[in-house]
């Protein structure tokens, strides 16, 4: 089956919408463009539950629907999180669960599309940048389409994604740099001189590999109808998944199924908020690249973005939909963790908890307010690292039931 739906470029900068083509910088004010779909479904293919992202086949950037490359990616669940609701005051607080992805986060919704898209324009080797998730879903889904895979891992990268990373096959390569910035200049330096397909999640740089995270909005209407939250909020580290969502949220608006669109909140690291600091400074987004993050320091290594590579979309997306970027320190991160998985059962990586430290830290804005969380990435996955690994020792005591009732965590039993 062919999807024929076509696509246009659009910037949200000055508003400029031309055709397709293989310059996608806006020739009125050089921002980099982005994706936009020009098709609709029906009311009853979007109300029909999904059985993976490409449901939405005639909303996504592939022609032949032979070239798609899938591991049954998307179609997550919707989760209710009453304890922390009643908890912080929130008035339903729901939980969408991108952990449950073949390789543990959404970032297999990008990498299915982009690596489709790099099958259908003849490619057989890719090349990401990444601190480990992209990487991770890259060496999956090249090695299901049978292509290979260079993954440039910088300094924020967690040792046990490199291992989840290089166990699939591809070739991994550790970046002595902390600064992801740097990291993409040699990637793109690399695919320039091989001939090799740029897949990091980055729309600055490319339009098609972000493509995939405006699904979750799709989904998230299809879940909700017309209950849709007042709030979504999720991490953000280059912009792409909270850019994604809001140009999801755009198609149903377009199409008529939402009028209005919820409110955006993005989460970084207060050691690395790139997104904070553009918003309170009122930067564009060109404005904002002259001002890389200097030095990121923190545990959320996968949000440790120096720039905005998706800002074109991310800064807009908080703007007009009258959000708001909040920043949350390591301890407050940490604790994220921990809070999820004692209150709601769900373990999440560092990098998502910092949803769940600024839902406890800005309880007036919540107050009240329907919230829905982007659960970005499973906890498995930090699992190894010291800064889990130090706040979840258990105790060590001899086989005696003296030494166990001893316990100050057993005498509250």
């Amino acid at each position: 089956m062919n999807n024929t739906i076509p696509f246009q470029y659009q910037c949200y900068a000055c508003g400029h919408v031309t055709k397709v083509a293989e310059a996608y910088h806006c020739p009125k004010c050089d921002d980099p463009m982005a994706l936009s779909a020009m098709g609709v479904m029906t009311p009853d293919e979007m109300k029909a539950t999904p059985r993976s992202l490409w449901h939405y086949a005639a909303l996504l950037p592939i022609t032949d629907n032979k070239n798609i490359v899938s591991l049954g990616e998307g179609a997550t669940p919707l989760l209710e999180a009453s304890t922390l609701a009643e908890k912080w005051g929130i008035k339903e607080l729901r939980i969408k669960n991108e952990t449950v992805n073949p390789t543990g986060s959404f970032k297999d919704r990008q990498l299915s599309v982009s690596i489709s898209h790099a099958k259908e324009t003849g490619r057989d080797t890719v090349a990401v940048v990444s601190s480990g998730n992209v990487a991770v879903a890259t060496s999956a889904y090249a090695a299901h389409a049978g292509m290979k895979a260079v993954l440039f891992m910088h300094g924020q990268a967690g040792a046990g994604k490199i291992a989840q990373a290089a166990t699939y096959g591809a070739q991994v390569i550790c970046v002595d740099s902390p600064r992801p910035s740097e990291v993409f200049e040699l990637c793109i330096k690399a695919c320039d001189a091989f001939g090799w397909a740029h897949l990091s999640t980055s729309g600055m740089h490319n339009p098609y590999n972000v493509e995939g995270a405006k699904t979750i909005a799709y989904e998230l209407y299809q879940q909700c109808g017309n209950d849709m939250p007042d709030w979504i909020v999720a991490p953000v580290g280059g912009g792409g998944l909270l850019g994604g969502i809001w140009r999801g949220l755009l198609d149903l608006q377009r199409m008529g199924f939402i009028e209005t669109l919820p409110r955006l909140a993005g989460v970084q690291a207060s050691g690395c908020a790139p997104l904070k600091r553009a918003l309170g400074e009122n930067w564009s987004f060109q404005e904002s690249l002259k001002h890389p993050w200097q030095n990121p320091e923190t545990i959320a290594g996968g949000i440790a973005d120096d720039i905005l590579f998706d800002g074109h979309t991310a800064l807009p997306a908080i703007r007009t939909s009258n959000g708001a970027a909040l920043a949350v320190d390591d301890d407050a991160i940490r604790k994220g963790v921990q809070t999820l998985a004692h209150a709601e059962g769900l373990l999440c990586e560092l990098t998502t908890a910092v949803v769940i430290a600024a839902l406890e830290q800005n309880t007036e804005l919540f107050r009240n307010q329907s919230v829905v969380c982007i659960l970005t990435g499973h906890g498995l996955k930090d699992l190894a690292g010291k800064p889990i690994k130090d706040s979840m020792a258990p105790p060590h005591i001899p086989p005696e039931l003296k030494a166990l009732e001893r316990l100050p965590a057993i005498q509250g039993y």
